[in-house]
Parts: C-alpha cells; sequence; structure tokens
C-alpha cells in the first residue's frame, strides 16, 4: 500500500524460493508472553497458511526461534529468552527449526549452509520484530547473494511507525515487498522444481 514507487522498479517475480519465518514463539506471540506484541495472532492463521503452501509444493521451511541471547543482546536488553517462551506458535510440521540468540538469523547459525545445499535463490520473510529480526535478516541475505521477499502482512512490530519505516527502507535497497494475497497467487504459477 505504501509501496507503489519501489514495487515499480522491483516485481515480485518468485525463483527458487525459501520461507523464512522469524520467530513466531510464545515470547511474542502469547498474551502471557514476556514481550507480548498487541495484535500479533492475526498474523498466526496466515503466517500458517503459507508455510502449509510452500510444504506442499516441497519448497523449503525455515522457522526459526529466538532462545537465550548472545552478549550484546544480554548488554542491550538485559534479559534471556528461556524454555517455555522458546516456543513456536506455529505447526512447523514439514519445516526445519532453527535457533538463534541474535536479530540476525544468519548469525552463528547453519541458514545460509540449509539454503545453499537446498538450491535457494530468493528468501521469502515474515516474522516478528519487522524492525529487529526481520529487518536484519532481510538485510543479512541481501548481502548474501540472496533476493528477499518481504510479506508485509506477515510481519508485525510493536508499533506501527517501526513496522512501515522498516518495511520503506527494505524495499528501497533490500527486498520486494509483497502481501500474503499477492504471495499465493505467485506461488500458484510457480513451476515446480524438485530442490534437493
Amino acid at each position: 500500500m505504501y509501496f507503489e514507487k519501489e514495487k515499480s522498479k522491483h516485481r515480485l517475480l518468485l525463483r527458487r524460493p525459501a520461507l523464512l519465518l522469524i520467530d513466531f514463539q510464545n515470547y511474542f506471540c502469547r498474551k502471557d508472553g514476556k514481550a507480548y506484541l498487541a495484535g500479533v495472532e492475526r498474523m498466526l492463521p496466515v503466517a500458517q497458511r503459507l508455510l502449509k503452501i510452500f510444504v506442499n509444493k516441497e519448497l523449503p521451511v525455515v522457522v526459526t526461534i529466538h532462545r537465550r541471547n548472545s552478549r550484546s543482546m544480554m548488554r542491550w536488553w538485559n534479559n534471556s529468552i528461556e524454555d517455555d517462551q522458546a516456543e513456536p506458535c506455529l505447526d512447523c510440521t514439514g519445516a526445519i527449526l532453527l535457533y538463534k540468540d541474535s536479530y540476525d538469523a544468519f548469525y552463528m547459525t547453519n541458514l545460509e549452509e540449509i539454503l545453499r545445499e537446498k538450491k535457494v535463490e530468493q528468501i521469502v520473510l515474515g516474522g516478528v520484530m519487522t524492525h529487529l529480526c526481520v529487518e536484519t535478516t532481510a538485510r543479512s541475505a541481501f548481502v548474501r547473494g540472496f533476493d528477499v521477499v518481504v510479506v508485509e502482512d506477515v510481519c508485525w512490530d510493536k508499533e506501527d511507525w517501526y513496522h512501515f519505516a522498516s518495511l520503506k527502507n527494505l524495499a528501497h535497497g533490500f527486498a520486494v515487498i509483497t502481501n500474503s494475497d499477492e504471495l499465493i497467487c505467485a506461488l500458484e504459477s510457480l513451476e515446480p522444481v524438485r530442490q534437493v
């Protein structure tokens, strides 16, 4: 809705995509979560639907879970995500679960190796929070040579300003911004490619 200029320069075109869902877990998504994001529950059915579509099309899906915290994250936030707060809020059947302790899903994980092994060229991203883990991971994917697509209605944040500013920044220099309906349409016309 706010990305028409950027969308006219960079159209959604899927090529060997993988779905990467960031931190849909108790810490952010349950009302008793320590960093609950009011309204995030509206994203969960859409994220679950995309996960199922990707799995059914035999396309890779990675679901990250933020657990504990890196030293810099501990210094900044002065907390750690433990045990029940690190449980996923999605049915992750068919997905690879990836644990991380920083904003960037690539940092100190084997995410890049997983994607390269599966010959992924494009990462389709959704998750929480848009301006922290989603944006950092999108930028990191871009500098590693992956094409990046961010699904705006599968991202959520603690404030609208953070959310929209982050999406606008990503649209300008790093990612195609789309919505789930547009993405599902593109997935339906995607030629099946067996990704080994």
